[in-house]
């Protein structure tokens, strides 16, 4: 991805949604933690189910998958700390595919998650701002949060293209709003009026961990109720819609499985890109009405 306003010249990259055919569940013998997906182990055979299976039932349980694709660098980062009020996660994506974006990724995170559960998701991602800042070998990275509140409930904060998704037994909600070129350009109903959106303004962010600010960081109240929590990466979500993501995370049957099978399938469906996940059911405290 490149920080910036000014759209980039278009480049190739994989279509956005994917066939209903996405690959079998992985088995406990090639559930390890690799670093690519492997074609010769999975088939995509399984479809989308008419009546999908209720979303995951194990609260506050989390499991994190995250993969190099085919970039030289692996600059994503996953982090989870805590439990019920307490628990706090995150998925960040360095800017660029370098030693430095890789590191503003991890500091990001790990930041992120130590500060939430203290001062909330949006004073955490403003906490990993100020420790990117300081960090002389890091770059940028873009990154959404997700932490719960000391009363009940929780809330999630983003900058950049990072998704959260809650999938629940009614359907998936998406609930951050990508912070990219092309994102700002519909939202003023430019695809509307015949202005070719090109693809590579997808990749183009006017919002990263290093510049975030109050007035520019993205933040939303959970909803309550029961629920799965998807985060993901756009190496994940560029591939995958929201359907597929859903069936992955109630077909896995765990967290950690559902995690993996995501970024697995974002890789088995042409992601070029690092793909990270982290699934998490609500913890009770988080499901408060």
């Amino acid at each position: 991805m490149t920080p910036a306003t000014v759209p980039a010249l278009p480049t190739d990259r994989p279509p956005r949604g994917v066939s209903a055919g996405v690959p079998a569940p992985r088995t406990p013998s090639d559930a390890g933690s690799g670093t690519g997906f492997d074609p010769g182990l999975d088939s995509p055979t399984d479809t989308l189910p008419l009546r999908p299976p209720p979303a995951l039932r194990t609260p506050g349980a989390a499991g994190s998958a995250s993969v190099r694709g085919l970039r030289r660098l692996a600059a994503d980062a996953t982090a989870v700390r805590g439990a019920g009020s307490g628990l706090a996660l995150a998925v960040a994506d360095g800017v660029g595919d370098s030693a430095a974006a890789a590191l503003a990724a991890r500091l990001a995170a790990d930041v992120a998650v130590a500060a939430a559960p203290r001062i909330g998701s949006m004073h955490a991602l403003l906490a990993a701002r100020d420790a990117v800042r300081l960090e002389p070998g890091a770059d940028d990275a873009v990154m959404v949060v997700a932490a719960g509140l000391a009363g009940g409930g929780w809330t999630v904060s983003w900058v950049g293209d990072c998704r959260a998704l809650l999938v629940t037994d009614r359907g998936t909600e998406l609930l951050t709003h990508d912070h990219t070129v092309a994102q700002w350009l519909r939202d003023r109903g430019k695809d509307q009026d015949g202005t070719e959106i090109v693809p590579a303004w997808e990749n183009i962010v006017m919002t990263t961990v290093g510049s975030a600010g109050p007035d520019t960081v993205g933040h939303a109240r959970g909803p309550a109720g029961p629920g799965t929590l998807v985060l993901v990466s756009d190496g994940v979500h560029r591939t995958l819609d929201e359907e597929t993501i859903a069936f992955l995370v109630r077909r896995a049957g765990a967290p950690a499985r559902a995690a993996r099978d995501l970024v697995d399938a974002a890789l088995a469906t042409g992601s070029h890109d690092n793909a990270s996940a982290t699934v998490v059911p609500l913890p009770d405290q988080w499901a408060v009405r």
